[in-house]
């Protein structure tokens, strides 16, 4: 069964259409990319993984229930969820930012869980728990939003452009971070992105997204013998050996 089902999801807004009928499946452990241009409806899918979003039509399902059934609250509790930009808490410091969701689920050793998150995203407790975001680089303050979102244990992650407005250097480090965290929890995750490349390296599926439809769904490694129209037009201008 896969732990993330998306059947027919339709949204509007106004004249505009988000979304026109996609289908997708994320199974247990994988990492699914969605890719394409501003408007494409990538974000619209992602929020609605965790009804941020509410669709007009179809359904999404998570771990077999159909969110439009759960109550949204502990349903965004149960998923990681990291934003553009992070949305850290300024005035928090990283431990307390990290250990956020723990606290909120009642977990009794919610700063604990916050410790081994930071640790578990390269950023040493002993040197960053009494941190401020404004005392991070934008990659550490990445990490500390990554380790927010891991730290109650959720099984899967959802991520928006995570490493979009980071300088190349930082970007490669926060992706080599997040692939080698992807693989050491098991967690099952679908990030946003306009990168392709970003995507290639990143994901093991891939979705092409064009004006709220599905253009290509294939394995990353399958990408370039799959790719035909839209799909193989980005992927010849994204210059991604494959």
């Amino acid at each position: 069964m896969a732990l993330i089902r998306i059947e027919g999801a339709e949204k509007r807004y106004g004249s505009t259409v988000a979304l026109d009928g996609v289908s997708l499946r994320v199974e247990a452990g994988d990492c699914l990319g969605l890719v394409g241009e501003s408007g494409s409806g990538k974000t619209t899918l992602l929020r609605s993984i965790n009804r941020l979003t509410d669709l007009d039509a179809g359904r999404v399902l998570v771990r077999g229930e159909s969110v439009d059934t759960l109550d949204p609250v502990s349903l965004r509790r149960s998923i990681g969820y990291v934003q553009q930009d992070g949305g850290l808490i300024p005035h928090w410091t990283c431990l307390a930012n990290a250990s956020l969701v723990p606290r909120l689920l009642g977990r009794g050793d919610a700063t604990g869980h916050g410790r081994r998150s930071l640790e578990a995203v390269g950023l040493g407790p002993d040197t960053f728990a009494d941190r401020y975001p404004r005392e991070l680089s934008g990659g550490q303050r990445q990490r500390v939003a990554i380790a927010r979102a891991i730290a109650a244990g959720p099984d899967i992650l959802l991520m928006d452009e995570p490493f979009g407005a980071l300088d190349a250097i930082t970007r490669s480090e926060a992706q080599e971070a997040f692939i080698a965290l992807r693989k050491s929890e098991g967690v099952t995750a679908v990030f946003v992105t306009h990168d392709l490349g970003e995507a290639v390296l990143v994901a093991t599926h891939i979705a092409v997204m064009r004006a709220g439809g599905v253009a290509l769904e294939a394995p990353a490694r399958e990408l370039a013998d799959s790719a035909t129209g839209y799909a193989a037009e980005l992927l010849e201008k994204s210059g991604v050996a494959l």
